[in-house]
């Protein structure tokens, strides 16, 4: 195969079978989840794979089985269908370390939920998380639907003793979106808390400005009133006329402020 696929599947032929599978791969500098695939063509006795991008997990197993006869052993025991599960289950399960590092993200944003102040902050960060599961889970699910076909029809296309193994993998990915359902749920309800703490506070600022502008207002009344040019003005030319003006608006903020606080929006 030359390039590729997008989506994972099983095949059976009379001298091999042909297993395609997709594994997510995180990337810390742009914050996102990659499909990286792998094919796995299994012999009565040999075990082809084929890697067509970078897949650390997979590269620092075969390195270790290359080094250490123990292992190596433990691998080679039995038929390429054996060595293929063995393979398949170190994969699936290096899987959960990106899970922690998901479950614990989600962890540390429930502990900044409440915290007003950075409110704003965690949109991106919330965002971003989401992201990384969805596509987690986008990636990893269809290799269930193959495993449960595998499961579920034993003998098909693996021999039906290695039934175990493929129940135990199908298990493994199980679990797996099993705990990313629920992070997603969890973001889910993050997200909507943080978007109520950013109206609340929203709403706040608005309330603060409004009243600010009620207030405002009795003085920029007064002003305009008194700033006319007509030729009776009443007070004008008075002794007093410049504090009693000022006296007049200084009630007239308080009246303002009085009714604020009889209404209980102060």
């Amino acid at each position: 195969m030359a390039r590729p696929t997008f989506y994972p599947k099983a095949e059976n032929y009379s001298d091999h079978i042909f297993l395609i599978l997709r594994f997510p791969q995180f990337n810390g500098i742009v914050h996102e989840i990659k499909a990286s695939e792998i094919d796995l063509i299994i012999l009565p006795n040999e075990l082809i794979i084929v890697q067509y991008n970078e897949f650390s997990a997979l590269d620092l197993l075969l390195k270790k089985i290359e080094e250490d006869p123990a292992l190596r052993n433990e691998y080679f025991e039995s038929s390429g269908a054996f060595v293929a599960y063995k393979i398949l289950e170190h994969l699936f399960a290096s899987l959960y370390k990106e899970m922690e590092h998901i479950g614990q993200t989600v962890d540390d944003l429930e502990d900044h939920l409440l915290n007003r102040d950075k409110a704003e902050e965690l949109v991106s960060e919330i965002s971003l998380l989401r992201r990384e599961a969805i596509d987690f889970k986008r990636i990893v699910s269809p290799n269930l639907t193959i495993l449960e076909e595998l499961k579920d029809k034993p003998g098909e296309v693996f021999e039906k003793k290695f039934y175990p193994y493929i129940h135990k993998l199908y298990t493994i990915n199980s679990r797996l979106i099993n705990f990313i359902d629920g992070q997603i749920t969890t973001l889910q309800v993050i997200n909507e808390t943080n978007e109520s703490l950013l109206s609340h506070k929203i709403s706040s600022i608005m309330k603060v400005l409004t009243m600010f502008s009620v207030i405002v207002f009795p003085l920029t009344l007064f002003a305009t009133v008194w700033g006319m040019n007509v030729e009776h003005m009443p007070l004008v030319g008075h002794p007093f006329d410049f504090w009693l003006l000022l006296i007049m608006m200084g009630l007239g903020t308080l009246g303002m402020l009085v009714l604020f606080k009889i209404k209980k929006w102060l």
